[in-house]
């Protein structure tokens, strides 16, 4: 394919290959770590390989997800393979068959939002299968089992209590540790009543980090499979041109920059992304519907909270780095920093709070100011 060779160069699909399967082969070595590997499959690997495969090619491409599998199936065997080519096989499919059709960014980015959130309900539907539709249950359990046969699972029982993350029974708290050769270890009746409690803890957490995880991450992973690569592979293909042997016959813009011919989709400038005025109020209703819905004891509008509370947030986590990318293009900010910045605010959450006050303020002047009514 014209948009997608084996490899583009040597030296990019090895560097791109390394920086893909190293760290998830070593993190996926011990259990612990292990979490690690699982954590960079989930939210990193889909834009890592996408981002690969237009740097480096293909190849490249395909053996990051190769090690992304690998990965997964050295910490949850032949279960955990298959879960991972469940979701990063479509996931990729998609990618590169926008790309290959030069699918414009409007329907393009759709449709890796829409094959991310296949793949993980796909994923769920899997484990639901597996664990006889007692999901939240099992995974509880095997929380609980691991500690249990951990050596250090008593002191991590002992630290999640006193961070007051863990209930104990006032009646046990006087008695709950032992002293033994060298230290302490908890009673055996305080550590059945803490794992009792972090099992309730685990079932709580997953109904609703699993419905928050397949929408967040959709949106968030979609628009991120599209907009990395983009970008990227823009860079190491104006590169190309300016370093290959031809590239006296290259030609350039009025700012001297080599114009290429790359499968861009017709993606806008990431510095004007923005919510017309009126989509913009409808999404902070949907936050802040959500924000009060997620506390219902219903469970239908409990979950409803939380579908509407966690697209909304991601929506405006994305208008919000937008808006940072436009603030630090216009300081002159280096290359690598617009990147970094952005990632730690996510991380942070602050983001979502930038993205509302750019939709309140519209501090970047990209929507048109309202036409004053005509008085009567």
């Amino acid at each position: 394919m014209k948009d997608f060779p084996l490899y583009r160069s040597p030296k990019a699909a090895v560097v791109s290959t390394l920086l893909i399967a190293l760290p998830l082969l070593l993190l996926s070595s011990t259990a612990l770590s292990g979490l690690y590997a699982v954590f960079l499959v989930i939210f990193l690997l889909p834009m890592a390989a996408c981002v690969a495969g237009m740097v480096g090619g293909l190849l490249p491409m395909t053996l990051g997800i190769l090690a992304g599998l690998l990965a997964m199936a050295r910490l949850a065997g032949a279960r955990g393979a298959t879960l991972a080519a469940l979701y990063l096989l479509p996931i990729a499919a998609c990618f590169v068959l926008v790309i290959a059709l030069r699918v414009p960014f409007r329907q393009s980015c759709p449709a890796m939002i829409g094959v991310h959130v296949l793949a993980l309900a796909g994923c769920y539907m899997l484990l639901q299968g597996w664990t006889g539709g007692s999901l939240y249950t099992a995974a509880g359990q095997a929380v609980v089992d691991a500690l249990e046969n951990w050596d250090l699972g008593d002191l991590m029982l002992y630290q999640l209590f006193s961070m007051g993350i863990l209930d104990l029974p006032d009646h046990l708290q006087g008695s709950m540790l032992l002293p033994v050769l060298g230290g302490y270890t908890l009673s055996a009746a305080a550590k059945q009543d803490l794992l009792l409690s972090l099992n309730a803890l685990v079932n709580d957490m997953l109904t609703a980090l699993i419905p928050n995880l397949i929408v967040s991450q959709s949106i968030l992973g979609g628009v991120g499979c599209l907009l990395l690569p983009l970008r990227f592979g823009y860079i190491a293909a104006e590169r190309r041109a300016f370093l290959s042997e031809s590239a006296e016959g290259t030609m350039t813009d009025e700012n001297g920059r080599a114009q290429v011919d790359f499968p861009d989709l017709q993606m806008p400038r990431f510095e004007t992304w923005h919510l017309p005025r009126g989509i913009g109020w409808q999404v902070g209703a949907a936050l802040a519907a959500g924000y009060f819905l997620r506390a219902s004891s219903n469970a239908a509008m409990n979950i409803a909270g939380i579908l509407l509370y966690s697209a909304a947030h991601a929506v405006f986590t994305i208008q919000g780095a937008a808006l940072v990318n436009f603030m630090q293009k216009s300081r002159g900010t280096k290359r690598v920093w617009r990147v970094i910045v952005p990632v730690l605010l996510m991380l942070l959450s602050v983001l979502v709070f930038l993205g509302i006050f750019d939709q309140i303020s519209n501090i970047r002047g990209l929507r048109k100011p309202r036409e004053p009514k005509e008085e009567i």
